[in-house]
């Protein structure tokens, strides 16, 4: 029984073909929550495509993060490796693979109030400037679903739209403080650590980070 239905499996991928060689091979172009990029595509059966391609990513932020005003940057540049599966062999397509790549958030504060940190409420003067870094996992699984004409119809033109999410795990957070008054002093070194604690509920909305790209096409 489930060799037979393997073998289901195979044929509705190949077209219902084990011979099928009218394979193709595209490129194109995509913008969308993970930046702008560049893919190439190979059809290996009508139901079955890899991709693989490079985002860059680099957007500026402005964030609150345990009453704490924040700003910098958060970086998702990266490489791309997936398998888009064509369930109904027409243009609506499965997409699993992955984002590999050094990711994260890079934001500073530099108050100009007193502050809550961990336990205690410090002055500017005392705090100088906070540094938190968030790295998300180098290889951050993708899930998603879209619309792919790419190998559909004889136009060398094609539409790529796709939905999903980059699941990258909890993120490594750490968080330094330099130049105030009690940058060597620790027992505020102790609380910029439980404020570094504190922190982890705050960031986790990266987490899972929502994709959603839209993009042309051009098949050889």
């Amino acid at each position: 029984m489930m060799r037979c239905a393997s073998l289901s499996v195979l044929a509705l991928l190949s077209g219902g073909s084990l011979a099928y060689a009218d394979q193709g091979l595209a490129i194109g172009g995509a913008i969308g929550t993970t930046g702008g990029g560049l893919e190439a595509t190979a059809q290996i059966t009508p139901g079955l495509q890899v991709r693989g391609g490079y985002n860059i990513f680099s957007y500026g932020l402005s964030e609150t993060f345990d009453d704490i005003a924040y700003q910098g940057d958060l970086d998702l540049t990266s490489w791309g490796a997936f398998v888009d599966l064509r369930p109904f062999l027409n243009s609506f397509v499965v997409s699993a693979g992955a984002f590999i790549g050094d990711k994260g958030l890079r934001v500073g504060a530099a108050p100009s109030s007193s502050v809550r940190i961990g336990n205690q409420t410090y002055s500017p003067a005392q705090v100088g400037t906070l540094s938190l870094t968030a790295d998300l996992a180098e290889t951050a699984p993708f899930l998603g679903i879209g619309w792919d004409t790419t190998f559909q119809g004889d136009g060398v033109f094609g539409f790529r739209l796709m939905a999903g999410a980059m699941m990258s795990g909890a993120p490594e957070i750490s968080l330094a403080a330099s130049g105030g008054l009690l940058s060597t002093d620790p027992a505020f070194l102790a609380e910029v650590s439980r404020e570094e604690q504190n922190l982890r509920s705050d960031v986790e909305a990266y987490e899972i980070y929502p994709v959603v790209q839209a993009g042309l096409t051009f098949r050889f």
